[in-house]
C-alpha cells in the first residue's frame, strides 16, 4: 500500500478501506473491484459470510461505515503519482507561534526577546530610582522581604494601588506588629523546649548615645528583642546588671542556658551578679562592638 502524508486518523481510516477492499477482490461481485481469478470457491464463500457477520454485529463501526461507502462508490481514490508530488505541511499551533526553528534548535522569535529586555529594563530603572531618590541602602536588594514584595506586586499583576501614607502608619503597622509577635511565639516555643542564648550588645550610635541591643538564640535563630538607650548609666554595672536580670525574668529564667555580652568591666561585673543569682553561665565577646 502507498503511503500518504495524511493526519493520523485518516490514514487509519484509509487502511481499514484497503483491507475491506482486498477482501471484495477476493470474494468477487463489487463492479468497482475486479474479482480474483485463483480465489477459490470455499475461500471465497467463507470471506463472504465473515464480511457480513462483521457487518451485522458492527453496525455503528467504522468498518461497516467504509463497508456502505465502497458498495455506494463512494470511495475516493489519490493516484500514486499526485502522492509522489505530494509535500507535508506544517501545521502552526499555539507553541509554534511563539517559537521558531533556527539551526535546529527551538528559539524564542527576536520580536518577543526584544519588548521581554526593553519591559524588564524599564522596570528595574523604575526600581533603582525608587532606591536613589529614597537613600535606602543597596544591600535591601538581597533581603527576602524585599523579593517577596516583587513577586506579590507580580502576581497582583497591573493597576496596583500602592499603599497611602496612613495605611502604611497605622492598619498596616499593626497588622505587621501582630505578624511579628506571631513569628517570635513560634520561636518561643522552642526555646521552652530546647533552651537558648541571650545575647547583649553595648554599641554607640551616630548621635552617640549609648545603646543595648537584646537578642535571643535558639534552635530556629536569632531573634532580635529590643534595644535599650543606656546613655545615663551605661558605665555602671549594677545598672547593666538590672536590665540583664529583667530581660532575663521575661525570657524566663527556666530556658536560658547562658548569657553572652561584649567585655566591658561594666558588662563583666554585671555578669558576675548575675551568676551568684541565676546560677547560669556568663561569657563574654572578645570584641566590643562600636557604630559611629
Amino acid at each position: 500500500m502507498i503511503k500518504m502524508p495524511f493526519h493520523a486518523t485518516f490514514a487509519r481510516r484509509s487502511q481499514k478501506v484497503e483491507i475491506f477492499r482486498a477482501k471484495l477482490h477476493q470474494i468477487g461481485g463489487n463492479r468497482n473491484i475486479k474479482s480474483c481469478t485463483r480465489c477459490p470457491q470455499e475461500v471465497k464463500d467463507e470471506l463472504k459470510a465473515y464480511v457480513a457477520s462483521q457487518k451485522a454485529k458492527k453496525t455503528n463501526d467504522g468498518l461497516a461505515d467504509l463497508a456502505d461507502e465502497q458498495e455506494d462508490d463512494e470511495v475516493i481514490e489519490i493516484p500514486a503519482h499526485q502522492n509522489k508530488r505530494q509535500k507535508t505541511t506544517n501545521v502552526k499551533g499555539p507553541l509554534d507561534v511563539m517559537f521558531s526553528k533556527g539551526k535546529g534548535k527551538q528559539v524564542q522569535t527576536s520580536i518577543k526577546d526584544a519588548c521581554n529586555k526593553e519591559l524588564r529594563a524599564q522596570t528595574l530603572q523604575s526600581i533603582a530610582a525608587f532606591f536613589y531618590q529614597a537613600g535606602v541602602a543597596f544591600n535591601v536588594a538581597n533581603m527576602d522581604c524585599f523579593k517577596e514584595m516583587l513577586a506579590a506586586v507580580g502576581n497582583y499583576g497591573p493597576h496596583l494601588k500602592p499603599p497611602s501614607f496612613h495605611e502604611l502608619r497605622v492598619p498596616l503597622l499593626k497588622n505587621e506588629v501582630q505578624h511579628v509577635e506571631k513569628w517570635v511565639e513560634t520561636h518561643r516555643t522552642e526555646w521552652i523546649k530546647y533552651g537558648c542564648s541571650v545575647m547583649s550588645d553595648g554599641w554607640t550610635d551616630r548621635k552617640q548615645r549609648m545603646l543595648i541591643n537584646f537578642l535571643v538564640n535558639g534552635s530556629k535563630g536569632t531573634v532580635f528583642m529590643e534595644s535599650v538607650d543606656a546613655s545615663s548609666y551605661m558605665k555602671t554595672g549594677e545598672k547593666v546588671f538590672e536590665l540583664l536580670d529583667g530581660f532575663m525574668e521575661r525570657i524566663g529564667e527556666q530556658n536560658v542556658v547562658q548569657v553572652i555580652t561584649d567585655n566591658g568591666a561594666n558588662f563583666k561585673l554585671a555578669g558576675k551578679m548575675l551568676m551568684e543569682k541565676r546560677k547560669i553561665y556568663f561569657g563574654h565577646h572578645v570584641q566590643r562592638t562600636a557604630w559611629i
